[in-house]
């Protein structure tokens, strides 16, 4: 249990799998009411749908924390391969689908002086191969998050984000069914291991909470160590 987020309401996007699910899971054993915005929760809502946003926004007395993560991974490919319609969806969801949440969630935010968290990815500070759409869109996700943060600090709303590194989820789990990606993903990662949702939430909700009160436009690398450097050299 984190402290100071007994009686708080929370949205989280993407909330119904994965790191939102987690955090879900995280802030009501804090004591947060937590309402889903997911398109696997009932009623659904995807968050590129400005409008089923807002008529959740219309339903909440109160917003303290919102939490931003749905997201998407489409197939990785060589940039001389990419769609458009890769890159296009990656930024309709992961970029613009941040942005429908914060603006139609903005006024409650506001009212309540509340925290903001984005899920952004640690392929916004490094960059894998064949992975252009995504990693731009979770770029932008990361500069998104330091606009917000200075355009809202006027009004007492703290905005930052997290970047996970390779975290078990269900849309990851194709990956970490390969074992030689996770035997080469585990070597490269300093603590040896990679990570699970619950440690992800972990940090956003920190960052969520008053414990962070002074703490806004981050973008907090929650990695095991990746882009902090090599794990070791020979010697």
């Amino acid at each position: 249990m984190l402290g100071g987020l007994q009686g708080a309401v929370a949205v989280v996007t993407g909330g119904a799998s994965g790191i939102g699910e987690a955090c879900c899971n995280l802030l009501e054993a804090s004591g947060a009411t937590v309402h889903v915005a997911d398109r696997a929760a009932a009623p659904p809502i995807d968050v590129t749908d400005r409008a089923a946003l807002d008529r959740l926004a219309s339903r909440l007395p109160k917003l303290d924390v919102l939490i931003n993560a749905a997201g998407i991974l489409t197939e990785n490919r060589p940039v001389d391969e990419l769609p458009p319609e890769d890159f296009r969806r990656n930024f309709e969801v992961n970029v613009l689908g941040t942005l429908n949440a914060c603006q139609a969630f903005g006024p409650l935010l506001r009212a309540a002086q509340g925290a903001v968290v984005n899920v952004s990815s640690q392929a916004a500070l490094v960059s894998l191969p064949a992975q252009a759409a995504y990693t731009a869109s979770k770029g932008a996700v990361a500069a998104l998050t330091r606009s917000l943060a200075i355009d809202w600090a006027p009004a007492g709303v703290r905005v930052n984000a997290v970047a996970p590194g390779f975290t078990v989820t269900p849309m990851t789990q194709d990956f970490f069914e390969n074992e030689t990606f996770v035997a080469a993903a585990t070597r490269r990662i300093p603590l040896g291991r990679v990570l699970q949702a619950e440690e992800i939430a972990g940090a956003i909700v920190f960052l969520a909470s008053p414990l962070a009160s002074a703490i806004t436009g981050v973008v907090l690398p929650v990695d095991g160590g990746w882009t902090a450097g090599e794990p070791a050299l020979p010697w």
